[in-house]
């Protein structure tokens, strides 16, 4: 008999874990969610009032994407020193 072990998928917590702490995620989430902090907090402890609350397929792409445009702005405002 096959065993066949289901693979979870890291939190967006634990991926960011080396830059968490670098991140204005005030800033984030206002501006590339239209959301309050609050709200990303809540996603990224993974509950929200005592209910698990994860991102969302989508809303991983929008971090993933809004990470990569503050990136892309960093290196391109280090090129202009």
């Amino acid at each position: 008999m096959e065993v066949i072990v289901k693979q979870q998928k890291a939190t967006a917590r634990q991926v960011l874990a080396d830059v968490y702490e670098e991140i204005n995620w005030a800033y984030l989430a206002k501006n590339y969610f239209g959301k309050s902090r609050s709200w990303l907090y809540h996603k990224f402890s993974g509950m929200n009032n005592g209910v698990t609350d994860d991102f969302s397929d989508v809303d991983r792409e929008r971090l993933k994407n809004s990470l990569q445009d503050i990136a892309g702005r960093i290196m391109q405002a280090a090129e202009r020193l």
